[in-house]
């Protein structure tokens, strides 16, 4: 049976109205303030329904986690909005994450809401679940977002009555969750194939009869992200804290298909943390990225996510959001680091060179690296030090004052060290 708060017979009338808060000074949202048997646990509140990948009418849920409401001075409180992983296939609102995510953020002060949605595509029969249809997994991704869109639209309709402060939602997803946020958040109608819109509806008006409520969260947390268009990112001006294992075989770090499927035909080319945090860095959009060198798909605990979130989300409750990354050696094998070494140069051009030189470094030191340039007699015709912070540093070199000849680049961190010979023209 739904449970409801005590409360909410006193504001069933009162307009789903929030009054500003000043969250920055108080001692709450970075710090426990509850043990988790003191949490209350909402189940299986229906946010709508509609026709799942089987044809089939499903009822759609979330469960919300609450601090006690006897204990707590607050009336409203921030909400953090999870959305589970699972490669649309699987996962579902009570995995093992999401409730441990749930106790960790309510016992913070945080209400925290954790979906369903629907799952299912024609994935093939392989074991690796490749080879199914992309065009169905498109499907199954719209299917999911107006789900998300859905449920979002609920918790600032019917938040309120559970203690919800709706002006102040931050989303957070895993895996494929976290996919889904980003076209959530970013991504309009017209950026989808319009058949879907014919065969399933709107993104805003399907699932349930809520349609006046826009999809507007104050920061995004992302475990794993990754989308096909970097471009939509620039719609909006959202902080974002990206985690992400360099050794994710599921969504790639960089760039790839969806799944790693290159047989027997690629999947869609996913972009992952990387290229979504350089585009935010080229456009100076506040971020704050982890980066788990040698760690796979799950490269982040529970326990650990919210070390990381809880300051993230207090700076964004004080209007005062930084740019900040992590770089975390998690595993034996560095895979940002090009053949697992410690120094390399991961591309460079032109070469031969006219004026200037690119470098692409990779190295898992936080560490200057000494750049020394020689000509073809082993003199030294320029040196210097160049600021770098694992796992990759991107450099253009002045070679204008060179005259025409071959010539040698020594870049060198520690004992370790990489030449590698040019031509100036």
């Amino acid at each position: 049976m739904m449970r409801v708060f005590l409360f909410a017979l006193s504001i069933l009338c009162v307009t789903h109205f929030t009054a500003a808060q000043d969250y920055c000074s108080m001692d709450r949202f970075d710090t426990y303030l509850w043990a988790e048997s003191d949490i209350e646990v909402f189940t299986n509140l229906e946010y709508g329904q509609a026709v799942n990948n089987s044809g089939n009418n499903e009822h759609l849920f979330l469960d919300l986690y609450h601090p006690p409401v006897a204990e707590d001075p607050l009336t409203y409180k921030p909400c953090v909005f999870f959305v589970h992983g699972g490669g649309l296939v699987g996962g579902d609102k009570d995995s093992e994450g999401a409730k441990d995510l749930g106790y960790l953020y309510a016992r913070m002060g945080y209400v925290f809401v954790s979906i369903d949605y629907r799952v299912g595509w024609n994935n093939g029969d392989a074991d690796d679940g490749c080879g199914g249809d992309s065009t169905d997994l498109r499907r199954a991704t719209y299917r999911a977002v107006q789900d998300t869109r859905a449920a979002y639209r609920w918790i600032k309709a019917y938040g309120p009555l559970y203690g919800v402060d709706t002006n102040n939602i931050i989303v957070e997803g895993n895996s494929a969750g976290s996919m889904l946020l980003l076209y959530a958040l970013y991504a309009d109608q017209e950026d989808y194939d319009p058949m879907f819109y014919d065969e399933l509806g709107s993104i805003d008006s399907a699932v349930n009869e809520l349609t006046n409520f826009g999809f507007d969260p104050i920061g995004c947390i992302t475990e794993a992200a990754g989308i096909e268009d970097t471009t939509l990112l620039l719609i909006k001006d959202v902080p974002h804290l990206f985690f992400h294992g360099t050794c994710d075989s599921i969504v790639p770090f960089f760039h790839g298909p969806t799944f790693f499927c290159f047989q027997p035909f690629p999947y869609p080319t996913m972009n992952g943390s990387w290229p979504i945090v350089q585009m935010f860095k080229r456009n100076d959009r506040n971020y704050h990225f982890y980066i788990a060198e040698g760690a796979g798909h799950d490269a982040v605990i529970p326990d650990s996510i919210i070390v990381y979130s809880a300051p993230f989300i207090k700076e964004i409750l004080c209007n005062a959001s930084t740019t900040k990354e992590f770089y975390r050696v998690l595993g034996k094998f560095k895979c940002a680091v090009a053949n697992e070494g410690e120094l390399v140069i991961t591309d460079v051009y032109p070469n031969p060179v006219v004026n200037t030189i690119y470098l692409e470094v990779t190295s898992t030191r936080q560490r200057e690296i000494t750049i020394d340039v020689y000509n073809n007699l082993g003199q030294s015709v320029l040196s210097g030090e160049l600021p770098f912070t694992p796992p990759i540093g991107e450099y253009t070199i002045d070679l204008s004052h060179l005259t025409r000849g071959i010539y040698y680049m020594r870049l060198s961190q520690r004992q370790e060290e990489y030449v590698l010979k040019f031509v100036k023209y």
